[in-house]
This record gives C-alpha cells, structure tokens and sequence, in this order.
C-alpha cells in the first residue's frame, strides 16, 4: 500500500500537503497498527502540470531522504497548476525506477495520461480483461498493468467512458483502488480520482482507517489525499465516502478547475 496526493488550483497551497505526504511516508501510525513496518520507502514521484510547462520525477529513493528532489518539487509550485505524487511501498512487482509511480502513457486515440494507484488488484485478471500476454508483464506492478488497460480500453477521456472503464475493473480489486489519472491532449486537461475499498476491508476498522481517502475543497485548491495526512496537517479535511470519484475540469490558462462527485 502507499501514500497518494492530488490537487488542483494554487500551487503555493500544496506545500503543506507536500510535506505531509514527506511526513506520512516515513512514519504511517495507521501502518503501524496493522502491525506492518512504518514508512512508504519503496520510491516515489510526481508530475506537476501548470500552463505551459509539464515536469515528471521518478525516483527508487524514499521521498523522506530525497531532500533535492522534494526541493525541487516545492520549488514548482508557483501559481495555478495540478499535482500527482505517490510513495511506494510495494506489494507486487519489483523495486525499481519502471515500477515507480505516476506512470505515463500516450494513447494512439491522441491524448496522455498519468496515472497512479494504492492498493492491490488481481493482476492476471487485469491481464486477461486487456487482452495481454502474462508473461511479458511478470515483473510489472498491477498498477502499472491497470494503466495499460486504461490505455487499451479508453478511446477517448470524456466522464462517461472513464467511469465505466473503471467501472467494469472493479472485479479485479483486492484491497482497494485509490487512483489518480491526470489526462491531457491538445487544449484540454482533465483528472479523475477514486477512492475505492472492498466490502470486507471497509468492515474493518483498522484497515479502513488506513485505506480511506480525505478531500479537501476551498475556493483556491482541490485535494485528494491519503488519510495519514491527517496526523501531519490541520487543514480541514474530510473524509470521502467509499465508492466516490471525481471528474475534475481544469483551464490552466484561465487558472480555473471544477470537481464533479461521482459513484463507481
């Protein structure tokens, strides 16, 4: 499982979620309780996207001893733009620099997407639903793999489409499914997010409080948040309902976004 940060709107109001993500990776109390070790180690990354200019960063290094790179993050965060960040600790696949998350995809519908995922999910299953062949992705993460079914199965990222597409997936879900996909293609950007755990994870408190996600709306920034960064931040979270995802709206240019509610 890992820690998961989105956010849209004013960049110098990410630092605080930022270095609760820094905070949560090193030592997750809601980790520890399910007797597990306390820190999200296994690399991490971002992407930031802002009018114009576009930085993706992959690292195998845990983000609480890549001080030049959560620098180099903050640094970034100058006005309207949108965040993706995951720290990894791995459940499937191998520890390496392919493996470590936000992945990036081109589809040749003509659009990019990144895209990050916590939790575990029924990989061969995802495998077969897309129509690959297993061997070929025996050391690919199941994060990485459902990515590859979004890129198979998405023809476009119109809001419809992509709740189904996610929709039809959730079979294959073991824990939970927490993502984050930022979409871009010419004169458009959009995200979607979903906070997603099975029945039997969601009856037990101990792993709930861990799965579940937090948001956090003002009238300047969109968050969507792992529910560690409630022991790191008092900034007003909430805590989003299971089965909830967004489809948010953003206008880099005119430095505007608007977050829809879904169901899955």
């Amino acid at each position: 499982m890992c820690r998961v940060l989105f956010a849209a709107g004013n960049g110098e109001s990410m630092v605080e979620l930022v270095n609760a993500l820094v905070n949560s990776s090193k030592h997750d109390p809601y980790k520890v309780a399910l007797g597990k070790s306390p820190s999200h180690k296994d690399g991490w990354g971002f992407i930031w996207m802002s009018e114009g200019k576009i930085e993706h960063y992959k690292t195998t290094k845990p983000i609480f001893e890549d001080k030049e790179g959560v620098e180099s993050l903050l640094g970034s965060l100058k006005g309207f733009g949108v965040l993706l960040a995951h720290t990894r600790a791995a459940s499937q696949g191998s520890v390496n620099i392919f493996n470590t998350q936000p992945f990036s995809y081109s589809s040749p519908e003509g659009f990019t997407f990144w895209f990050y995922h916590n939790g575990d999910l029924k990989k061969d299953e995802i495998i077969k639903m897309a129509g690959f062949r297993e061997e070929k992705l025996k050391d690919a993460s199941d994060s990485y793999v459902f990515g590859l079914y979004l890129l198979k199965r998405l023809s476009s990222f119109g809001e419809e489409e992509v709740l189904n597409t996610f929709k039809e997936a959730l079979p294959t879900v073991k824990t939970t499914l927490n993502t984050g996909t930022l979409f871009t293609a010419p004169n458009e950007v959009k995200a979607f997010v979903t906070a997603y755990m099975v029945e039997e994870r969601e009856k037990d408190t101990l792993h709930k409080r861990y799965s579940r996600l937090l948001k956090l709306e003002t009238k300047d920034l969109f968050a969507v948040v792992s529910s560690t960064f409630e022991q790191y931040s008092s900034l007003p979270f909430q805590e989003i309902p299971n089965r909830k995802a967004f489809y948010v709206d953003m206008d880099l240019g005119r430095k505007e976004f608007g977050a829809k509610e879904l169901t899955l």
